[in-house]
């Protein structure tokens, strides 16, 4: 799920690669942490560490990426529904692999909906490959099944008790058990999740 993004950086050591390696390791964790103070802040200054066109694939590295192409922004029906349901993100591990030329960490997305779920922060692990001029180029985002539960399995209770009370208003919001994206049905989730929570 696309987000506009609140970030917070924590750097710590992970895994087999360290943040305190040397001053090589270090030059591109700090490069990485200015990135994410672009996004958060000022979103068309990310280019600057980036290049022109970057690659995001999600789990693994099949079939075609999606292509963040500069001068864009995230815009469309997600990113509606992410900004009404505050979508946040941060990460609490960062590491440069010297090996890959990657820089890697583990990733949390929280927002309004998941919390009316009862449900914990999406972790996952995302890989950042970057060229030769230590730019960033292409992105990996891992979904760790181990440590997520699903969204359908939290929404499934208040489907069936949204049935119970108001089968058409969960019918046009959860249509063949799939979100339907928009600011005015994040805003209609909200409304019927609270009012779930309330009577439950």
């Amino acid at each position: 799920m696309k987000a506009i993004l609140k970030y917070t950086v924590l750097l710590i050591a992970a895994g087999g690669f360290t943040a305190c390696k040397n001053s090589n390791h270090n030059d591109k964790l700090a490069m990485f942490t200015e990135y994410y103070k672009a996004v958060q802040n000022h979103p068309e200054k990310k280019w600057n560490y980036t290049t022109d066109t970057v690659k995001v694939w999600f789990d693994d590295k099949k079939g075609n990426p999606i292509l963040n192409i500069k001068g864009t922004g995230s815009t469309g029906m997600w990113a509606e529904w992410d900004e009404e349901m505050d979508a946040t993100a941060s990460y609490d591990s960062l590491w440069y692999n010297e090996t890959e030329h990657t820089i890697k960490g583990y990733f949390y997305e929280n927002n309004d909906f998941y919390r009316l779920l009862g449900k914990g922060p999406t972790k996952t692990l995302q890989t950042y490959w970057l060229n030769e001029d230590d730019k960033i180029k292409e992105v990996l985002i891992y979904w760790i099944p181990e440590e997520n539960t699903t969204t359908s399995e939290h929404i499934k209770p208040v489907a069936e008790w949204a049935k119970e009370n108001d089968s058409t208003e969960i019918r046009e919001l959860y249509s063949n058990e799939k979100l339907i994206p928009s600011r005015h049905n994040a805003k209609r989730w909200k409304a019927l999740l609270k009012k779930y929570n309330e009577q439950k």
